[in-house]
Order: C-alpha cells, then structure tokens, then sequence
C-alpha cells in the first residue's frame, strides 16, 4: 500500500494563473492510502454547519501559532456561515474573511481554527501571508517536525525541497485547512493556494474584492453586536453588570470594533480600582473630540493575535497605502475625506458621495476615475460596500481620517455641503418625501455641522431640510429650520434681499400649516413687497408668492382678496409660460377653491378640471398633485350633486395620497376627511365613520389637538355619531359636513 508522502514528481512545465505562475504546477500530488482518505472525507462530511462545536485539539502535525482566546466573544452566525462555505465548497475552495482593521478577521479564524480544525484529518496549517519575502519560509515550515514532519532530514534540504514536498501534500485527496492570514495580494494568493486535492483556504484580508475569475468567496465581517460588545468588555471586568449602560454606552463610542473594545476592556481592567477606570468616567474621557488619542487606544499590554494593539495606527496601515501622486488613489482618498463629513454610520448613498467630487460624472472618464477611486477604498478595507452599492465608513475610521485631512477637511466639507444641498433641493422639488427619507440621517447631520461652522452652505441646507420635514408633517421642525435659515440670510444679505424673501415664503407656508393664518399672511405680504420690488410686478416668483398669499386670505374668510391675488397671479404666469405650465396648474386650483367659496361652482369645476388636466399630461396619472386636483374635484362634483363623481375623485386622491406619503401624512387625513364626507352623504354611515376617525388620528398626531383641521374633523365625526346614536348631534348634518 503506497504511503502517503511520495517523493514529488515534475510535470513538463509552469502552471500559469494570469501573469502568475502557480507553485502546484510542477508538484505530482502525494498518494493517501484509501483507508485513511475515506475516514478523512467522512470526517469533514461529520463538520457541523448550523451549530458551533466546542474547542477540540487539532488534528496531528497541524501548525497553529496562535492558541485560543479566552476572551472570544459572539460571532456564532459568522463562524457558521464560515463553516458552510468551506464545507460546501469545491476542493482547493478559497473563503475571505475581509473586513475593516481591527474588525476582528485574524481573531475570527483563529475561533474558527480550534473549533473547526478537528474536523479537517490531513491537518491545520497557519500561514502568515502579511509579507510576500516570508511566505516561502512559512511554507517550507509547515513539513518540519513541528508540522507535517515529511521527513526525518527534512531541516537539511533545501528550502526549495522543502516547499515541493509540502505542496505535493497539500495536492492530496486528504482533507486539509489552509490559513492565509493578513493576505492582500491576489499574486500570492494565486501563487500558493492548491489547484488541486482536498485542501481548504481560508484567507484574512482587509481587500473586500477580488477578481471573479480567483474563485473567491467573500465573507466580510461587521462589527460585534451590541450584547456581543458588552461581553467583550466584562469578559475584562466582571465584576460589572451586562445591564450597565455605561458599559453599552461605551460600546456604541467605540462602534462595537472589536479591536477597539478589546483596548477598552484592558485599560477598564488595569485601572480597576482607581476613579479613572470607572464606566462613566472613561465614557466621559471618550466623548471628547481627540477620542483615538486616548491612552487606552493607542496600545495594550498583549494582543491574542500579535497585531497592532493601536486603533489610528491600524488604520494607518491601509491608508497609508494611498499614494498621493497616484490619481486614483488621490481621488480615494478625497473620496474617504468626504465619507468622514456624513452621519456616523449610516450607509451613503453611493451616488451622492460621488457628487461630492467634484467630476462631471457624465463624462465617462471622470465617471471611471471616481468608481475606481471608490474601488480602491473599499478594496483596501477603508469603506465598506453594501449590495446595493451604498458606502459605510467606521465611526472611528472617520474620526481617524478627520485627524489625517489636515487642510482638506476644510475643502471635503464645503464639497459635502454643496452636494448635499442641491441633492435635497432637486429630491424636494420632485415633491416626494421618500428618496430624501432614506437618507435624511445625512441631511441632519451635514446641515447641523455647516450651521455650527457658519458655512456658506447653512441657509440652502436649512431650508432644504425645511422643505423635507414639511413634507413629513413634522411642522414645528420645518419651523424651526426656516426661521433659522431666515436668520442667517437676513444677517448675510440684509432684510430686503430676495433670498430673504424665498426664506420668508418658506417661514409663512409652515405658519399656514401650524394654523397660524395671520402669521402666515404677514410673512407672505413681506415676501411679495421684497419680490416686486427686486423682480418687477410681472415675474414669475411674484406670482408664486401672490398664490400663496390667496390661499392664506381664502382661511380667513376674505374670499374677495384671495380672487384677487389668484386671479392676478394667474395673469403674470400666463403670460410667462403660457396656459399649460404645472405653475398655471396650481394658480388654477386655487383660484377654483375661491370660486367654490363665492358660490360659481360651475366656473370652479372648469378651473379644477383644467388642472388636473394640466398636472396628468406634465406628471402622470399617480403624480401627487393630481391627488390634489382630484380632491377638488371631488368637492365641487359634491356641491353640484354628483355625489358618485364626488366619491371616486376623493377615493383617487387618497389612494395616490397613501402610496406617495404613506398612511399617517396629514393629505391622507384631508382625502379620508372629505371622503368621510360624500359617504355620509350616500347613506354610508359606517364608511363614513371610518374614514372620519382614519383622518382625526393622523390629524391629532400631526398638528396636535387645537389645530383649525382637528376641530373640523371632530366636528363632522360627531355630527355622525349623532346620526349613528352614539351620543346627542352637533347642529350638523350631511350636507353641511365640512371639507377640507
């Protein structure tokens, strides 16, 4: 029976993997006897894929440098989904376990190792990959008598003997596990990795990407949970509770790294008894801004793994591997700057971190450059990539790269800012809230941080977050970000300046919303002096203030004025864009509900009507303001007794209304009002009542109990009830049930 280690035999020539020549290829794969290769395929057959077994001894002749942590915390789905890959997997398989630095990989496949590598017969071998100089000698180790001891003269062949005997191992049948730690480079992984026999790989990496054609399969790692880091943090202090929230707190500080977490526990542990290595004193130290230059980040007394015990420095690692001179690299690491300037955490969307360039992405080089740049970063571990090709940078990766920026933090913020900006405007100027609602967390913080700083950018970014939180129904917010960018335009421009004006209109349709009606007249009137006097009684946005000022003017009950302001509004546009324009469409609207006020129902239906009309043909059938236009619709149908025409037009609208702004936004509740309203007409007393109590929750939670349109709503449901029984009526019936 043949024996396992047969002397290796050559092939002709090289084996080739793109400009790369392969080792295995003038390597003839040792024999295994057939006995013991069935027991080692059973074996790995035997490894458990849904559960995680308990730390075993290694197989024989295994080389493992590192032993087992104590301090190993969490990570079950990780080493589960590690063991299934490797498992499934074909022979000579590669798995990457990529990630940021400090994020835990080595650690990860260290667990993995002593808690998987019972089941791999032929033997574990640990290979530092962080060097390419070194890998020859870390192989030509393995075969030794510490490893796979092939021969009993094995330490006096020659290096190149050596590497040929373990290799034609490493091609056999028998099952076997590879550890390529810390290696990044895809010559040598395609260098050393089998081509053939039962042999695993599993590599650590902070490269996230490899080519397809590698074989490769990514396993990139996230950080601990937040239970998971709370435990790495006792597994050094046990004497604190799992319920602190000073020890939770602290992880969040730290973005549950691990390596971060790790620093943290032993500084709490080493100063134990002394005031400083209290929970809510190291918080405190934390939420300081120089928070990486904390004693207990830049170093520790021992590293399970041997790594760099220093969070900044272990991100120097890959950053510093960004060549200024090199265009894609500068570009990367501009791009990085800019990461750092979003909300902590939270995914970025991969177009607008793009924007924030500065390139013309329409022109299809610099659209080249800026995604190789973004390539490069995530390929280096420095940002990570979701499926959707959103961006997520570390909280302490930020705070490493705000430190490094130097003057371009400067110019990364400003470049953010613009973006962000115009990105808002052109989302709120679609009119839908859902596209700015992904990634509002962005919004919020980029606006707060050009506010602080007194950026030139503030007052479009507050205005921009304004216009959101409106569409939202978050009112008093939307206030307080208009007038606050009405503050910093008044003392940049002066009180007459038309961007004053643009940020007074904005201040008065928020007023208008709260039920301030005469707040909002005045600032309103305020605008439209300003504009006339800048642009002229003739343009466009005196037309657009004049509307808004009609509508304020029609609640309060002067109807002759409203008329007045629309009718003279709708002239300007007119003559401005001509008669089919979506400005004519909303002056038209508007000018009918007066025209509904003052009794001409059949002049209102013709401008209602002719809006939706306009507003289809420019938008489409789903568009919200035809929720709008059919919502008047629907009201004057009403008043001229076409109570079915009524219903349908007000059934459209909320239905457009619900899928545009979701089920709680006040236009629901005026859509859910109104129909309330035709149904109770029609005899459907419990349709009504629904959709009367659908529209005085959203309304309560909207604008709060007082509200001129929670009145109303109350009103008209108990005018129902009343018809329903339920108490005594209001002096209410169907037909004077009140629209809004």
């Amino acid at each position: 029976m043949p024996s396992e280690f047969n002397n290796p035999g050559r092939y002709s020539g090289p084996v080739y993997q793109g400009s790369v020549i392969n080792n295995y290829g003038n390597v003839v794969p040792s024999v295994v006897a057939r006995e013991e290769l069935e027991a080692g395929l059973a074996l790995l057959v035997s490894l458990p894929t849904n559960t995680v077994p308990g730390a075993s001894p290694l197989p024989l002749h295994s080389r493992m440098p590192l032993s087992r942590n104590p301090l190993f915390v969490g990570r079950d789905q990780d080493l589960q989904q590690t063991a299934r890959t490797i498992k499934t997997g074909e022979a000579a398989a590669v798995a990457a376990m990529t990630g940021l630095g400090g994020i835990g990989k080595t650690q990860l496949a260290s667990e993995f190792v002593h808690r998987y590598g019972q089941f791999f017969a032929g033997g574990v071998f640990w290979l530092n990959f962080a060097k390419a100089e070194d890998v020859p000698g870390e192989v030509a180790r393995c075969g030794g008598a510490a490893g796979l001891a092939l021969r009993d003269n094995f330490d006096e062949l020659a290096e190149a003997v050596q590497i040929d005997l373990v290799l034609a191992a490493w091609s056999s049948l028998l099952p076997r596990l590879l550890i390529f730690d810390n290696c990044e480079d895809e010559g040598l992984l395609c260098r050393w990795r089998p081509t053939t026999g039962g042999a695993r790989v599993l590599l650590t990496s902070r490269r996230a990407v490899w080519p397809p054609a590698l074989g490769v399969q990514p396993l990139p790692l996230g950080v601990l949970s937040r239970g998971a880091s709370v435990a790495l943090l006792r597994k050094h202090r046990p004497d604190l509770s799992e319920d602190d929230p000073d020890l939770a707190a602290i992880a969040e500080e730290l973005g549950y790294l691990p390596l971060a977490l790790h620093l943290a526990g032993s500084y709490l542990q080493k100063y134990r008894h002394s005031p400083i290595g209290r929970p809510v004193t190291y918080l405190a130290e934390l939420r300081r801004p120089d928070l990486l230059d904390h004693l207990s980040l830049v170093g520790g007394d021992y590293s399970p793994t041997g790594h760099e015990r220093h969070v900044a420095n272990t991100f120097g690692l890959s950053f510093d591997k960004l060549a200024p001179a090199d265009a894609t690299d500068a570009l990367a690491r501009a791009a990085l700057f800019r990461a750092a300037c979003f909300a902590l955490g939270e995914p970025i969307p991969r177009e607008l971190l793009k924007a924030s360039l500065g390139y013309d992405l329409n022109d299809g080089a610099a659209a080249r450059l800026a995604e190789d740049a973004l390539s490069r970063a995530v390929q280096l571990g420095l940002i990570d990539q979701q499926a959707s090709g959103d961006l997520t940078l570390h909280r302490l990766l930020a705070a490493y790269l705000k430190r490094v920026a130097g003057d371009e933090q400067a110019i990364a913020q400003d470049a953010v800012e613009q973006a962000v900006g115009k990105a808002a405007q052109g989302l709120n100027a679609a009119g839908y809230p859902a596209p700015l609602t992904a990634w509002r967390p962005h919004l919020r913080a980029i606006t707060d941080a050009a506010d602080g700083r007194s950026s030139r950018h503030a007052a479009v970014l507050l205005a921009a977050r304004g216009h959101h939180l409106r569409m939202i129904a978050d009112f008093a917010s939307a206030r307080v970000a208009y007038e606050r960018a009405l503050s910093i335009t008044e003392k940049a421009f002066g009180p007459d300046h038309p961007h004053v004006a643009a940020n007074v209109s904005h201040l008065g349709t928020v007023l208008h919303d709260l039920g301030d009606f005469a707040g909002a007249r005045a600032a309103y009137e305020r605008a439209l002096a300003i504009d006339e006097k800048a642009f002229g009684p003739g343009h466009p946005e005196v037309a657009r203030v004049l509307s808004t000022l009609g509508t304020v003017l029609r609640d309060l009950g002067d109807f002759a004025g409203a008329r007045a302001a629309h009718e003279r509004a709708l002239a300007i546009d007119e003559k401005v864009f001509g008669p089919d324009h979506p400005d004519i469409a909303t002056i038209v609207s508007n000018l009918g509900l007066v025209l509904e006020d003052l009794g001409d129902l059949v002049a209102a239906r013709a401008a209602y009507e002719r809006a939706l009309a306009i507003d289809e043909e420019a938008f489409g059938p789903d568009h919200f303001t035809v929720a709008i236009r059919a919502n008047n619709l629907g009201s004057v149908l009403g008043d001229l007794g076409d109570l079915a025409g009524a219903r349908a037009a007000y059934e459209r609208a909320l239905a457009i209304d619900e899928k545009t702004f979701g089920p709680d936004h006040p236009n629901v509740a005026r859509d859910a009002n109104n129909l309330g309203g035709v149904r109770w007409r029609l005899g459907d007393l419990a349709g009504a009542r629904a959709a009367y109590e659908l529209a005085l929750a959203i309304a309560e939670k909207a604008f709060g109990p007082g509200h001129p349109t929670v009145v109303t709503i109350t009103n008209n449901l108990g005018g129902l009830l009343g018809d329903l029984g339920d108490r005594l009526p209001l002096v209410r019936s169907p037909d004077n049930a009140k629209r809004l």
